[in-house]
């Protein structure tokens, strides 16, 4: 039994009956409304969104050569020693930019030890604390980049506006169901506040950050 087909709902229908007319207007060269080109121009937009993400995906090996400057022989053999996805006739970037990255915060220790002679050769107790402090510091910064990890007051923030919409919808329960239902709501909410709070630290250190749920210790 084939899959029914995807929904749309009301205000997509209508863009696209706008766009429908539109183009029939400009077939006809008859001039357009103001909607028309609005919801013409939105079109436009996200075809070229699609189309640029379906190249994305599709990067013939030739174009890469060129953009790269190396042969086919290299990046082939680039790509079997480092494990970036550029080798074949076909490359996605999509995959070689998380590659890239992943190969990136994998190695920054390694990487690093160019620029930092403390990370070179034997050590102190005390050095292999702080090349285990760089170690933590790199894979800090790549869950940061994966968007893994969410900076305290960004979430106190967005949870502020939660909040606010959240009482806001209080009075409405309160004008209906009365205002010992609205004594409970709020007490509620304050004690929700409250855990946030203790979980999240009360102090003033917006810069530092909480790991969101999505993120892994795999590395």
């Amino acid at each position: 039994m084939p899959a029914p087909a995807p929904s749309t709902d009301a205000a997509t229908r209508v863009d696209q009956d706008l766009v429908a007319r539109a183009y029939r207007k400009v077939m006809d060269r008859q001039e357009l409304t103001k909607e028309e080109r609005r919801a013409l121009k939105r079109h436009e937009k996200e075809k070229e969104e699609r189309l640029r993400r379906q190249y994305y995906n599709a990067i013939p090996q030739k174009h890469w050569r060129e953009m790269s400057g190396r042969q086919t022989k290299v990046l082939n053999e680039q790509a079997e020693r480092y494990g970036i996805p550029f080798g074949g006739p076909v490359i996605s970037l999509p995959s070689v930019v998380r590659a890239l990255h992943d190969f990136l915060a994998e190695n920054a220790v390694k990487l690093a030890r160019d620029d930092d002679p403390l990370m070179q050769g034997g050590g102190s107790p005390a050095l292999e604390r702080y090349r285990e402090e760089r170690a933590m510091l790199a894979r800090l910064d790549r869950l940061e980049r994966e968007g893994s990890l969410i900076p305290r007051d960004e979430v106190r923030e967005a949870l502020g506006r939660v909040a606010t919409i959240l009482r806001s919808a209080g009075d409405a329960l309160g004008r209906q169901f009365g205002s010992a239902a609205l004594d409970i709501y709020f007490e509620a909410l304050d004690d929700a506040e409250r855990e946030m709070q203790r979980s999240l630290g009360g102090g003033d250190d917006g810069d530092e950050q909480v790991e969101g749920e999505g993120s892994s210790d795999g590395d």
